[in-house]
């Protein structure tokens, strides 16, 4: 069996899947079946893909009491944080990668562009993410990043239905479908085939990319987030009607052709 990183263990809240998870939702993908895999991940699988402890997993356990707009700012600027820590990370990666996963994926180019600007904490991806992907040749790094890609937008539409749930903000339920039909478009342009063991790295480096996101809320920045959802509460109210007004405009997919464009993509499973 394989085992996520030391890096990502260290992580204060890295939850280590359980085998039970990684092996139902890889049948699911082995057999090309992306609505299964989508159903086995809201039923068989843990929405929260961190182990909170403390303190901050008690304010976390009874965070859907705060009012919606607090929350739903707090999740605006988490998610802007992942975002904007993703672009800096593909432009540190070496440049023939980086040119690789800058030219040669467009349908992942047009993510989430519906979350309007506003304050956002520092965070970065964790290393491990980088060493995965430039530990091996370019055409398994091309693999790596596709499933990862694809796989959050599994995890997160589960985790936005959810919060949604947990919060009744019901604007997270519609973030939800958005992701859906992103992990749907994704793996429809290119399902790379993937052994088990590269299934569960994934799985491993996305859990451990969801960890250091509850550490930034949750413990490093937890006060600034919540201090300035509160505040915006009254004084950025606009930017929440923002992302609900975006949220009824159509997500932007790229359709899918039998062939992607660009280098030819490896054909054999990569471990």
């Amino acid at each position: 069996m394989s085992a996520p990183a030391a890096s990502l263990t260290a992580l204060p809240y890295f939850r280590l899947a359980p085998d039970e998870e990684i092996d139902a939702a890889h049948a699911d993908y082995a057999r090309g079946d992306i609505v299964a895999l989508l159903r086995t991940w809201a039923t068989r699988c843990q929405p929260t893909r961190a182990t909170i402890t403390g303190v901050a997993g008690k304010i976390y356990a009874r965070f859907g009491l705060a009012p919606k707009i607090v929350n739903g700012l707090a999740y605006l600027a988490t998610t802007r944080a992942a975002l904007r820590a993703g672009e800096r990370f593909r432009a540190r990666l070496r440049p023939d990668l980086r040119h690789a996963l800058e030219s040669e994926f467009p349908w992942l180019e047009h993510r989430h562009t519906h979350i309007p600007d506003g304050f956002t904490p520092p965070f970065e991806f964790p290393d491990a993410f980088q060493d995965f992907l430039e530990s091996c040749s370019l055409d398994e790094a091309r693999a790596r990043w596709q499933l990862v890609c694809a796989l959050n937008e599994v995890q997160q539409s589960i985790y936005s239905r959810y919060l949604s749930e947990r919060t009744g903000i019901t604007e997270l339920a519609s973030q939800s479908a958005r992701e859906e039909a992103l992990a749907l478009n994704y793996f429809g342009h290119w399902s790379p085939p993937a052994s088990r063991e590269l299934f569960a790295q994934c799985i491993y480096l996305l859990d451990g990319l969801n960890a250091a996101v509850f550490e930034m809320t949750c413990r490093d920045h937890q006060f600034k987030i919540v201090g300035r959802a509160m505040a915006g509460s009254i004084s950025r109210r606009r930017e929440w009607r923002a992302f609900s007004t975006a949220l009824s405009q159509p997500q932007i997919l790229i359709p899918v052709e039998k062939q992607p464009t660009g280098e030819p993509f490896p054909t054999t499973s990569t471990v």
